[in-house]
């Protein structure tokens, strides 16, 4: 059920005002970074611990009286291990458990592009993922078959692809999305049928399509079609064109900007 209503979120914007997703789990890999609030709890001890302590502008942090502890860029975990030694480096404590956890998430922002109904940039907080901003902004009829994050953080420009249909059906990785992240959700790589078939035109072309599959989004051959004159005409890099032949059983694949073209049975 949950599967069946996240596939309807992302695809019908009559639902685009439908109560928001709940907040997402903190991941293990947020990183923190200046004007989060942090909660520190030291096992057993209250007064080692501390509570909303905020994130200054360098990134560092004043722990109680024991001086300044480095949180830019560090997951919580480290965060902890951090105060963890530094109680032991005061002599407060020989073993101490402690944890950290976020009390209020600094403001951050994404970018979504492309074919989208909302473009634009999208403010998150803590762990959000990528299918619940693209939730937000919602999928056009021409979206393609994949989504593309850049990650400008710390290195410009690492690229994950992600798939369209197990973002829109939840099988896909949860991927937590970080300050600064752009999405883009290119239009559909399309291919052209022509001749007899009953509904000439663009149509969408996904992975692995086949000329047979592609003849099926057409609306099938027409009465008068020649299911053994069916080819391809392919434009190659420099720009001109040639014809592939397809076999009878239409399994040639379909590459992007193929015109495919049916011809007439004759009589």
């Amino acid at each position: 059920m949950t599967t069946w209503l996240l596939a309807v979120m992302l695809a019908a914007p009559a639902l685009q005002t439908a109560a928001p997703l709940p907040p997402a789990p903190v991941a293990a890999s947020y990183k923190v970074g200046p004007q989060d609030k942090l909660n520190i709890n030291v096992l057993g001890i209250s007064e080692f611990s501390a509570q909303n302590v905020l994130v200054d502008g360098d990134g560092k942090f004043d722990y109680l009286n024991f001086g300044r502890i480095d949180a830019k860029d560090k997951t919580l975990r480290e965060i902890a291990a951090a105060v963890r030694t530094l109680l032991i480096e005061r002599k407060q404590h020989n073993d101490p458990t402690v944890t950290v956890d976020v009390a209020e998430y600094r403001s951050q922002m994404v970018y979504i592009s492309g074919a989208v109904r909302e473009t634009r940039s999208y403010r998150i907080t803590g762990a959000e993922t990528l299918v619940s901003v693209l939730a937000s902004a919602g999928f056009l009829p021409s979206s393609g078959s994949y989504v593309e994050v850049i990650r400008n953080k710390p290195v410009p420009g690492t690229k994950y692809r992600f798939e369209r249909k197990a973002l829109e059906m939840g099988t896909a990785e949860p991927f937590p999305l970080q300050d600064g992240d752009s999405i883009v959700v290119p239009e559909a790589e399309k291919a052209f049928v022509r001749g007899e078939v009953k509904a000439p035109g663009a149509y969408e072309v996904t992975s692995g399509m086949t000329v047979l599959q592609l003849i099926a989004s057409a609306g099938d051959f027409t009465d008068r079609a020649s299911k053994s004159s069916v080819k391809i005409v392919r434009t190659e890099a420099g720009g001109k064109p040639h014809e592939i032949k397809v076999p009878k059983d239409l399994s040639t694949r379909v590459q992007p900007g193929d015109t495919v073209v049916v011809g007439k049975r004759i009589f």
